[in-house]
């Protein structure tokens, strides 16, 4: 870029960085692991070597540093104690204690729950954070206290490559054990004697009221897709309709988060300045302030709403305050506040990427928005909004590719389509409960709001189904994420005083690896057993034929993460009693199902090894 675009970046702006980054790694540094006393003990001097160097006027920029690394430590090591003691407890019987319901989900044909489970547990009393599964539907109120008899085993992992990460995922909740029950083994105590409850049990009262109505305006599909975007239920979201997402890359209007949150944001100021004549700019900041969190409210203040609702909140009111606070220093000093009141957001994918997205919005968007000017005001909006999603995306593409493996091929344009009528349901859907009191209004409200789901479904369906919608197979190590971010940064505002020539050389470079890697699946040959689940699966190319005793509904999540991960279509055989023999392409198998989860296979070529995962 020319010198123009590095004067775009005052070094002012990341004053309050230099403090973030010592925090960030003190907690990642923290995190839990086989921590030894000697380590900590280092950490204890270390904290005490920067209070000395704060005491000293020549040395007291590098005590800061470091006692924000030991803030950032500390902080993460107390967060996790809990978890550290509860991590290893095994328990060989079923135990009966007291069940304390916080967050109920209904799926098909189950149910999940979350919970603190209280116990004793050798003259211990254990207070266990629990994940819980029922085979069907119960109703639970979460004013309620239940006795519930249980045998808790610890939450695990699949072992083959691309499964989920149930383990950190839950251990971000503080639940390190789950039991699967069925109703014989929960029964209702009486009411929750606790005061402190009274607000969350209003939330929950206003969220129950939101979702009946929704479900009772609309149709069923729509109804789904409005509770889900404007109240974060998602459990009427169907596997079809969780595909019309991913294909088109608009998984985060399904998730309140930061990219949901900015967008309200961004439409309301738009509609704000329509009446600049009457409301000037510091009130119109007050009323997106207010109508942003009259909506986390709605939302039940989930962790995800409040955090992204927080953020924005700390950069409305830095510009409320007439200041110059610039928006990345306002942008550090909201997550370090966020970390601050809980350190586990740092390993939070969600966390991650609205905050990335946020950040490639301020450092990449006016810079792309300039390299275009149309006479045409239309076409410009068009460019604008075309600008500002690759922006988010500079930042958020080489996560997004590390954990899911797959990118949506039509995700600008369908994102450019989707953005505009997604922000106007939403503010719509925000405003339905009120519109629903008004006569003639309700009436119009409705028909108008399942109109526009029904449009939003129409423009996902059309990309979705397009040829090569989706492109899967991307196996990235993590030095590669870090380098890509680099790279876009100093293509940009041309840091580290590398050429063009050399940044573009590196670009093509990282996308050689890609390319590389995705030529090397096309020429895969190989067995791979999954134990956990009694599947064989045979790859051959970007083909895979899999073996198994289960229904392949029992094995959808495997099957899900092999073809992500191998970018390959599979087609499962369920094996019955007896012997099998079966001819896939240059290979010929003979399987002996001699009982439940026993398979013995035999391989033309003796020499082919078998992968055990």
């Amino acid at each position: 870029m020319t010198n123009t675009s590095q004067e775009e970046m005052p070094k002012h702006q990341w004053h309050f960085l230099l403090v973030l980054l010592p925090f960030i790694l003190g907690i990642y540094l923290a995190d839990y692991r086989s921590l030894t006393d000697a380590a900590l003990t280092f950490l204890n001097i270390l904290s005490a070597v920067g209070l000395g160097l704060l005491l000293i006027a020549q040395t007291r920029q590098l005590g800061i540093l470091l006692l924000f690394f030991a803030l950032g430590f500390w902080l993460m090591h107390t967060a996790q104690s809990q978890f550290r003691q509860l991590r290893h407890l095994h328990l060989n019987k079923e135990n009966t204690g007291i069940l304390k319901v916080h967050s109920s989900e209904l799926k098909k044909g189950s149910q999940k729950l979350i919970g603190d489970f209280f116990f004793i547990h050798h003259k211990r009393r254990i207070q266990l954070r629990l994940l819980l599964y029922f085979k069907d539907s119960l109703p639970i109120d979460l004013n309620q206290i239940y006795a519930l008899r249980c045998k808790p085993e610890y939450i695990q992992n699949e072992a083959y490559p691309g499964a989920f990460d149930q383990e950190r995922y839950y251990e971000l909740q503080q639940i390190s054990h789950r039991v699967f029950i069925d109703r014989s083994a929960l029964k209702v105590l009486g009411p929750v004697q606790n005061t402190d409850l009274g607000f969350e049990s209003s939330l929950l009262h206003i969220k129950t009221k939101l979702s009946a109505l929704f479900s009772g305006k609309l149709s069923p599909r729509s109804a789904a897709i409005a509770r889900a975007l404007i109240i974060g239920e998602r459990d009427g979201i169907d596997q079809e309709l969780r595909s019309y997402f991913l294909a088109t890359g608009a998984m985060h209007i399904l998730a309140v988060s930061g990219m949901h949150i900015g967008l309200l944001i961004l439409a309301l100021l738009k509609v704000l300045a329509l009446f600049s004549r009457w409301v000037s700019r510091k009130q119109a900041l007050l009323v997106v302030l207010l109508i942003v969190w009259y909506y986390a409210i709605l939302t039940g203040l989930s962790a995800s709403v409040l955090r992204s609702v927080f953020m924005f909140s700390v950069l409305l009111l830095s510009q409320l305050s007439g200041r110059q606070i610039s928006k990345l220093n306002a942008l550090f000093f909201s997550a370090f506040c966020l970390l601050l009141y809980d350190p586990l957001y740092l390993f939070d994918l969600g966390f991650q990427l609205s905050y990335l997205a946020m950040l490639g919005i301020y450092l990449y968007y006016e810079l792309i928005k300039n390299w275009m000017e149309f006479k045409w005001r239309f076409v410009q909006q068009l460019w604008d909004g075309t600008a500002l999603g690759l922006a988010a995306t500079l930042t958020t593409l080489p996560l997004s590719l590390y954990h899911f493996h797959l990118y949506p091929n039509y995700a600008q344009v369908a994102n450019l389509c989707l953005m505009s009528l997604s922000s106007f349901i939403l503010i719509l859907g925000m405003f339905f409960p009120l519109l629903q009191a008004l006569p003639f209004a309700d009436h119009l409200s409705s028909f108008v709001l399942e109109t526009s789901i029904h449009w939003m479904l129409q423009i996902m369906q059309f990309f979705s189904e397009a040829p090569g919608a989706m492109a899967k197979g991307f196996d990235l190590p993590f030095w590669w994420v870090l380098l890509f971010w680099l790279l876009t940064f100093c293509w940009f505002y041309g840091w580290l005083g590398l050429s063009k020539n050399s940044i573009k050389m590196l670009f093509l470079s990282t996308l050689i690896l890609m390319s590389n890697q995705k030529q090397q699946i096309i020429y895969r040959k190989e067995i791979c057993y999954y134990t956990n689940d009694g599947v064989l699966v045979v790859f051959e190319g970007n083909k895979a034929k899999a073996f198994g005793l289960k229904p392949a509904q029992k094995c959808a999540f495997l099957f899900s993460a092999i073809e992500n991960i191998n970018n390959c279509q599979i087609t499962y055989q369920q094996l019955k009693k007896g012997t099998t023999e079966v001819k896939f392409n240059h290979m010929r198998l003979q399987f002996k199902n001699v009982g439940a989860f026993q398979l013995r296979v035999l391989a033309q070529k003796q020499t082919q090894k078998i992968k055990v995962f």
